[in-house]
């Protein structure tokens, strides 16, 4: 056997117990067979855990916890295999990666997680009775476990019962044991194995769908779609992403909520001002205003949010002696940002926000007229489309070529806007296109518009951090030592801004490059289309 099939046939496996059948009796028949020591049956509580746009899942792995007789556990899991590949014990509930006690599994996490907050998926609960195998030297060689559970949240129906399984785990060093242990269980229990992923059955059962949200647009519009078709197609999905956000945002869960309802607050302000002529003017007039009321009432809170993240990279940019001296500045921040927050989910339960939902809602979903006066209601989108992307690339090139190293701040963040037209309408219509040149494309604009972006947000962290400042002095809050420790962060921000601001000649160029201009000119320039 090579040493990759041995791997393989070593990692845990699971049989299913038929219905009606008593585990007792299994127990029985193997404990006759093989030298066992029996545990006292436990009451074991397990849930799954993931953020919520599924970040565990996604990476192929299971975040779980598990309590019994007084003890809580997080495990981390191989999705595929079941293979426990971390596991720490825990005193009190996990909401963050942070929140994990130091060691591999949160090293695992961390970076996976980010800002993102573990969210119980599935709850369930029942009785495990566990057996080791010993040999004649009493060492354990197998691990067998009984399991009987049953989803803990939605009562003792049969529909919410899991199979009852026997789990076989092998003991390194000890793979003669666990293959006979297999063996007597096919052959003798006739068990079959169990082929379904565990995890996977868990969540059927509780009626989820792993990897179900997704802020991607994944459109798939057709080029003869009409234009006003198109456009709905887009706003509707991004009215998706809004609502799918809007109760953990409302919530607090975690700062991702408000940042990606945000985007997509942005996006389709961003397509209703390039859909003059596709959209009737009234509807227009009156969204663009409503959706930038939310941009406004959101702004608060997602500012906060903001600089509560980077709390800990304006603390590690401070001389040893004085990084305790800005803590005060944390609690701040998190003060205000409960307040802010407060204000933010009371204009969403206001009846403003109620109407604007509804008549979005209904406005995105109405039949499409089957006439129009708008000149580009009905032309063909990837008309409608080429055309739009074409004069905001000649803009971003004409504001971009403008651009002298005595510019003043507010023309790059000009260009930063044009930028984020540009990238927002090529990816509202990149199924229009083939996907290989659009990709790159929109990658050479992404990294120019990442610069631009650090930079204005410097440009903004410098006043607004000047303006906090002041209110916790007048708050009374900011000892002489935290004052330095602020001036100290607001040199560090100015030095950076510097730094970016003489990346821009470069970045530009390498996206104005003749390689770009080409397959710009390809793809969207009028008179290169037949």
């Amino acid at each position: 056997m090579s040493g990759k099939s041995l791997k393989s046939a070593l990692i845990r496996k699971r049989f299913i117990i038929p219905a009606g059948t008593p585990v007792a009796d299994i127990k029985t028949v193997l404990c006759k067979n093989f030298h066992c020591e029996e545990s006292p049956l436990v009451t074991l509580r397990r849930a799954w855990h993931d953020t919520f746009d599924w970040r565990a899942f996604g990476a192929g792995a299971v975040i779980e916890t598990e309590a019994a007789a007084g003890v809580s556990v997080m495990n981390w899991r191989d999705l595929e295999s079941g293979e426990l590949l971390d596991s720490i014990a825990i005193r009190r509930p996990i909401r963050f990666a942070r929140d994990i006690p130091p060691g591999r599994l949160r090293e695992r996490a961390e970076p996976l997680l980010e800002m993102r907050a573990l969210l119980p998926l599935v709850h369930t609960g029942g009785k495990v009775q566990s057996l080791n195998v010993l040999n004649k030297d009493d060492k354990t060689v197998v691990h067998l476990a009984l399991e009987d559970m049953q989803l803990s949240a939605t009562g003792k129906s049969a529909k919410n019962r899991l199979p009852i399984t026997l789990s076989v785990e092998p003991v390194r060093g000890y793979g003669e044991p666990f293959r006979q242990v297999l063996s007597f269980i096919e052959q003798q229990l006739a068990l079959q194995p169990d082929t379904q992923n565990a995890t996977l059955r868990v969540f059927e059962t509780a009626g989820l769908l792993p990897g179900g949200y997704t802020s991607r647009l994944n459109l798939q519009l057709t080029p003869e779609m009409r234009s006003d078709a198109a456009a709905r197609t887009i706003l509707l999905r991004l009215f998706e992403t809004m609502r799918a956000n809007e109760e953990g945002m409302k919530a607090d869960r975690d700062s991702e909520f408000l940042h990606e309802y945000r985007v997509a607050v942005r996006r389709t302000r961003s397509l209703l001002g390039q859909s003059k002529e596709v959209l009737p003017k009234p509807k227009l007039d009156k969204f663009r205003r409503e959706f930038s009321w939310l941009g406004e009432i959101s702004s608060p809170t997602r500012d906060l949010d903001v600089y509560l993240l980077d709390f800990d990279k304006f603390k590690n940019s401070l001389p040893l002696p004085l990084k305790e001296d800005i803590n005060p500045f944390h609690d701040f921040l998190e003060r205000h940002q409960k307040i802010a927050h407060q204000r933010l989910a009371a204009q969403m339960e206001s009846s403003r926000y109620r109407k604007l939902a509804g008549d979005w809602d209904a406005f995105l979903k109405s039949p499409l007229p089957a006439h129009s006066s708008l000149a580009h209601a009905l032309r063909p989108a990837i008309e409608t489309a080429t055309e739009r992307i074409w004069h905001m690339y000649r803009r971003v090139i004409k504001e971009g070529e403008a651009i002298q190293p005595h510019s003043p701040p507010e023309e790059l963040h000009e260009l930063r806007k044009s930028c984020k037209k540009l990238r927002y309408l090529m990816e509202f219509f990149s199924s229009l296109y083939p996907q290989n040149l659009i990709r790159q494309l929109i990658a050479a604009l992404k990294s120019l518009q990442d610069q631009l972006g650090e930079y204005q947000d410097l440009h903004v962290q410098l006043a607004t951090l000047a303006t906090l400042r002041a209110q916790m002095i007048v708050e009374a809050i900011a000892s002489e030592r935290m004052l330095v420790a602020f001036e100290l962060i607001l040199q560090t921000i100015d030095q950076r801004q510097k730094e970016v601001r003489a990346l821009f000649k470069t970045r530009f160029a390498d996206f104005a490059e003749a390689k770009n201009r080409d397959s710009f000119a390809e793809l969207f320039k009028p008179q290169a289309r037949s």
